[in-house]
């Protein structure tokens, strides 16, 4: 459920360093110095890459989060003098899931509608693979996109996507974030504000009827009626964009995600990576830890590595 965290840290550093320095780390976690060079200042983290090797994995339950902060937290203590991580106060969390939905038809319906509290409307990737929102500043995102062709992986896999940032992060999210049921309460109020998209009947109008054209021809079409209010045109949009993605049934994020459990999740395992002098593998190479404490050293040269086939899979399935 939680993805990136970003906290600022402000805690003083057991090496010096120079100022304004991204620090050697492990796979998932990146740090920077301040100024002086005695402060680590910023800390961002994947914690399903930093637990699992890659994030194609989402962190599925509170044992997983704890065992992912345990670990950044050991990292960190490392090198900096890092209070326990009941004093953490992050910056920005990214809340994600990988759904067993089919991703072009629902990123294209998606794309006519809209996020409550984000003022414009999405933004469709060119590749028609995704489709985000993006509110002020980017404090507040909604992504839908197809993990599997981003990590370039056979298959396919719906991941939702929600990342609060700043003054967005306190406003809409009011619980521990340290808390997997806290986490997916927000997670889950948050997409359920996206309106249902019915399935159209046989053409009872034309706006499912222009639906069944060529995405070329709706454009053109909806161009010609830009003249109208931007209601009346949004509803258009909608109702043709819904006719166009020809879901097998009505689609409402309500009935995709339990009140009180998520989903299983869909995993997306990387590709198998090969080299010239041997088997499959996969090596993480730090920067150069010359400056470090010995016990520091080790940490940034412990990255975890992933050897794993490429594909999807989903818990009681196998392989999809």
């Amino acid at each position: 459920m939680l993805d990136t965290i970003t906290i600022q840290g402000g805690w003083p550093l057991r090496i010096t360093v120079q100022g304004r320095r991204k620090l050697p780390m492990p796979l998932g976690v990146k740090a920077w110095s301040d100024r002086s060079g005695t402060v680590l200042d910023l800390v961002e983290c994947s914690l399903p890459k930093l637990l699992h090797g890659h994030n194609g994995r989402v962190l599925e339950n509170q044992a997983q989060l704890d065992a992912a902060l345990g670990k950044l937290h050991g990292i960190l203590s490392q090198i900096a003098d890092v209070p326990g991580v009941e004093e953490w106060n992050p910056s920005r969390l990214d809340l994600v899931w990988n759904f067993d939905l089919p991703v072009r038809p629902l990123v294209h319906a998606h794309a006519a509608l809209r996020v409550p509290g984000i003022q414009g409307g999405a933004t469709l990737f060119p590749d028609g693979q995704g489709v985000s929102w993006r509110g002020a500043k980017s404090h507040f995102k909604v992504m839908l996109y197809d993990k599997a062709k981003k990590m370039r992986v056979p298959g396919s896999a719906l991941r939702a996507e929600i990342s609060l940032c700043g003054k967005q992060r306190a406003r809409r999210f009011k619980g521990d974030w340290r808390n997997f049921d806290d986490l997916y309460r927000a997670y889950r109020a948050i997409m359920v504000s996206i309106a249902p998209i019915t399935k159209p009947t046989a053409a009872a109008n034309w706006q499912e009827a222009v639906g069944a054209e060529a995405v070329g021809t709706r454009q053109r079409i909806l161009a010609r009626l830009a003249h109208k209010p931007i209601e009346t045109w949004r509803r258009y949009r909608r109702k043709i964009e819904a006719a166009a993605a020809k879901l097998p049934e009505s689609f409402s994020w309500e009935n995709v995600l339990p009140v009180n459990n998520p989903p299983p999740p869909v995993n997306v395992e990387p590709k198998r990576r090969r080299n010239s002098y041997g088997p499959a593998q996969v090596f993480h190479q730090p920067a150069s830890p010359e400056n470090y404490p010995s016990d520091a050293t080790q940490a940034v040269q412990s990255a975890p590595a992933t050897v794993c086939q490429g594909g999807l899979e989903q818990k009681g399935l196998g392989k999809l």
